[in-house]
């Protein structure tokens, strides 16, 4: 698809021509401009593939994801600025990167309702198949289901809106029962239009729309004081089966590309951000924003500051072939990174091109290297590299089926679940020999198998639905303000000695230490507890939306269906 992504930009730039005090800015529906476009079946197909290219998704996934997605759960430590407020839990309507997540899922949200309203008239009256119109519809209806399950987890109550050219005093926030049903009824059409196969690589098919349905359902279903959660478990259990037996799909066998270029759209991709390194905004910008240097990209690198907190480190078992594709550790060697090959060591020799960061681990999933390991497309000057952002992983309809075989108790024995549960173990070179899978054990695998891949905080919002303080302690109880001081009393030899990482050596502060110099690293017992209320799941909406839509403020109502 990536061919004619560029050239459906130049006609949603030429329509976007929206009053400011609009809620949604992007594509209004021009008549004229749909009639003389939509001409062919490959204009029909050239517009829908605009929905999956990170260009669309921009203003969404180039940060708001990974902050909200990895910071928010407690799996990415990183304290700068606005960014850290994620980390912290400070955040408020005021942040800006807030803004960019609301805008850029509302985006999303405007392209497809421009597809959805305008495309069937004008294309049925230049004579494109029924079939071929259905088929784009049923990608439009299935990506804006996927917008607003974003939307709605993050924001709860969030205005439905079909019509581009809504004026600001028209927004009304909907329930969030009722922005459950719209995405299920978009889903479903999808699933009824959507080919089994995607009718090009990188769409959507019907096992997409069904992926989809089996966490909606099992996301209502969490919500334990619903008169229709048993039912909505069983859906998503049902939803969840039809795409193990019969999608045709698997899982994708080797870690060490997965989140690399070779692995786009691959066997276990259901729907993924389309990248490409065509520019800023492209593209991937993960493997200029999360990576520790410019040696692993030999490029611009943003990510010094950044790693996996000691929380997520501790879930991963010993053995976890995942751990080494998820984050970097002291002794790490790669040779598909920094132009064919780089070390990890806490400190560099010279003790300052590179020196630890808090965590004493840096990120590796997605990061890409230099232009050389990933097939020239590492982006690393302009923050487009061309490997794909998942948004569904097969692995996660696994999972998600395994939950929902659990429902409101606390294990399943289904023979289903154990399969597949097994499945992503033993590709992560673990395994599993018991005979029940409780639910604790199902969160901690869901939280390394999809460590940094911005979607666990949707797995904490479900726990909250079923228990919030149960939610709340796991959050709680990762300690996220635990971090680690170097003691400048070693040499850099000492600090990259074997053993010296988390989890590796005792961490005893050099003061309360009487047989000498204490730890190579020590926690920082200097920094104040970070505590997650019940407040903190729930973002608050924009300031920006606030003043430009203030009748947004309020009380949510039922969304009107026809």
């Amino acid at each position: 698809m990536k061919k004619i992504y560029q050239a459906l930009y130049l006609l949603f730039l030429a329509a976007a021509m929206v009053s400011c005090n609009d809620f949604l800015t992007i594509v209004p529906e021009d008549e004229q401009v749909l009639e003389t476009y939509y001409t062919s079946e490959d204009a029909v197909n050239a517009n829908t593939a605009s929905l999956y290219s990170a260009y669309v998704w921009g203003d969404f996934d180039m940060n708001f994801m990974w902050m909200a997605g990895d910071e928010l759960a407690g799996d990415l430590y990183y304290t700068y600025d606005q960014e850290g407020q994620f980390y912290y839990m400070t955040f408020n309507n005021g942040n800006s990167f807030l803004k960019q997540g609301w805008n850029g899922l509302f985006r999303v949200v405007s392209y497809c309702n421009n597809i959805i309203n305008g495309m069937p008239s004008a294309a049925g009256a230049n004579g494109i198949s029924q079939d071929v119109i259905d088929r784009a519809l049923g990608e439009a209806r299935c990506i804006r289901g996927i917008a607003y399950y974003f939307l709605t987890e993050y924001w709860k109550d969030v205005p439905l809106i079909t019509d581009n050219n809504i004026s600001g005093d028209q927004v009304i926030r909907n329930t969030q029962a009722s922005v459950y049903e719209f995405i299920r009824r978009d889903l479903v059409f999808a699933s009824e239009n959507l080919p089994a196969s995607p009718f090009q690589s990188g769409r959507c098919s019907k096992y997409t729309a069904l992926g989809m349905l089996a966490k909606l359902h099992l996301t209502m279903a969490s919500h334990l004081d619903d008169a229709e959660s048993a039912a909505n478990f069983t859906a998503a259990k049902q939803y969840a089966l039809q795409v193990i037996n019969q999608s045709g799909q698997s899982l994708y066998n080797d870690l060490s590309t997965m989140f690399y270029p070779a692995g786009n759209n691959s066997s276990e991709s259901l729907f993924s951000i389309q990248c490409t390194n065509d520019g800023y905004g492209y593209g991937n910008g993960r493997n200029v924003s999360l990576s520790r240097n410019a040696l692993i990209t030999l490029g611009s690198s943003w990510g010094a500051g950044k790693g996996p907190t000691l929380s997520l480190q501790d879930a991963f078992e010993r053995g976890d072939l995942r751990r080494y594709y998820t984050y970097m550790r002291n002794g790490d060697s790669y040779d598909n990174l920094g132009g064919g090959g780089y070390d990890y060591y806490n400190f560099s020799e010279d003790e300052s091109t590179e020196t630890s960061n808090e965590m004493l681990a840096h990120v590796r999933k997605y990061v890409i290297g230099a232009n050389s390991d990933c097939g020239g497309v590492a982006g690393a000057s302009n923050q487009d590299a061309g490997n794909n952002i998942y948004l569904l992983r097969l692995a996660d309809v696994y999972l998600c089926y395994v939950e929902a075989c659990i429902g409101s108790g606390s294990s399943t024995d289904d023979a289903t679940a154990l399969d597949v549960f097994k499945q992503i173990r033993t590709r992560a070179g673990l395994g599993w020999s018991s005979e029940t899978i409780t639910y604790d054990q199902l969160i901690k695998e869901r939280r390394v198998e999809f460590a940094l891949e911005s979607i666990n905080f949707f797995d904490i919002k479900r726990m909250s639905y079923r228990d919030m303080n149960k939610a709340l302690a796991y959050l709680n109880d990762m300690d996220r303000e635990r971090q680690y001081v170097s003691n400048g009393q070693f040499t850099w030899q000492e600090r990259n000695a074997a053993g010296a990482y988390h989890g590796g050596f005792t961490a005893v502060n050099p003061n309360d230490d009487v047989t000498g110099k204490g730890s190579i690293f020590y926690l920082n017992e200097n920094v104040g507890q970070i505590t997650v209320t019940a407040s903190n799941l729930v973002l608050p909406i924009p300031a920006e939306t606030l003043t430009k839509t203030p009748s947004i403020t309020a009380d949510p109502v039922d969304y009107e269906f026809n």
